[in-house]
């Protein structure tokens, strides 16, 4: 789940990035001014961009993806227990191996 969200993250800032360099192509003669004295603030606007892009895909899986889980495992661990379908006997004869 988190690699999912990592590599979301990732596609979506690159495809930002790229994006952002065709529009700025005029900006290409100022480019080490606006290094040299905005370095700081575009990195770290960079910086919280990703982590919100990362933070936004890490919930929406687990909002969608995980969602009920803790239900669907009381309801296996119940079926288990009651032992009358043919995964709980299989499940019971590796137990016991």
């Amino acid at each position: 789940m988190i690699g999912n969200a990592l590599l979301l993250a990732l596609v979506l800032f690159m495809a930002f990035g790229f994006v952002l360099m065709d529009r700025l192509k005029f900006l290409v003669p100022y480019r080490q001014m606006i290094f040299h004295e905005y370095g700081w603030a575009i990195a770290l606007y960079a910086v919280f961009l990703f982590s919100n892009l990362f933070a936004a895909f890490f919930l929406l899986a687990r909002r969608f993806f995980l969602k009920h889980t803790g239900q669907k495992l009381v309801y296996v661990d119940k079926q288990l227990r009651i032992g009358d379908d043919d995964l709980s006997a299989e499940i019971r004869e590796r137990s016991e191996e």
